[in-house]
């Protein structure tokens, strides 16, 4: 993985064994390597734009690394900048068509940062297919039939339309046998403008 970079891109400490092992720096807890938006919970701005500069440098040397090409997709995510996370996730899936993240992502970015009721219906279903192919690519992963339920249940049931099959009770009962990271799950509703009380007591994970 090049992405891992020797030193914190945070704090500029040296990264000893354990510390890669874990991908937590162990002088300022951060991680190392940002696989999940989940990861930048509780970063600001000017920490993410410090991810962002050590993933630029590996992608100079690397163009197609996959942690690194799938870490800035998701920084320019946390930042809603969505054109730039974008461009990434387009150079992810491209060299890397296997990995499901690209596709989970990409799904997110269609959206711009709108809730799913209010887009147009095209956008819709090009987020439904981005999100079923991440779950045919990662099956043992719920958080695609997480993310599948909200945008229905968002989109097509709140606007009084026909919901396709499987609908979100459907999809939330599947994920619930699944690993599923609640603390991802919070964050995409965050990102897709879903997080009022409702519709996080809709689909509580905990």
């Amino acid at each position: 993985m090049n992405a891992i970079a020797q030193t914190c891109s945070q704090c500029g400490w040296s990264f000893d064994h354990a510390a890669l092992a874990s991908n937590t720096c162990r002088k300022c807890q951060s991680s190392i390597l940002i696989v999940s938006v989940s990861y930048l919970e509780k970063f600001e701005k000017p920490a993410i734009q410090k991810y962002i500069s050590q993933y630029t440098n590996t992608l100079k040397v690397s163009p197609e690394d996959k942690d690194a090409l799938l870490a800035m997709s998701i920084c320019y995510l946390k930042l809603s900048l969505f054109d730039q996370a974008d461009r990434y996730l387009y150079r992810l899936i491209d060299a890397h068509p296997f990995e499901p993240a690209g596709y989970y992502y990409r799904a997110i970015t269609t959206l711009k940062g709108k809730r799913p009721r209010i887009v147009s219906l095209s956008i819709i279903r090009e987020a439904e297919k981005l999100i079923e192919t991440a779950s045919e690519l990662d099956p043992a992963n719920g958080r695609y039939e997480i993310l599948l339920a909200a945008l229905r249940h968002d989109y097509y049931a709140l606007n009084g339309m026909r919901i396709p099959s499987p609908e979100p009770e459907e999809l939330i009962k599947n994920a619930m046998t699944k690993y599923v990271d609640s603390l991802e799950v919070q964050q995409i509703f965050k990102l897709i403008n879903v997080n009022e009380t409702p519709m996080q007591q809709r689909f509580a994970m905990n």
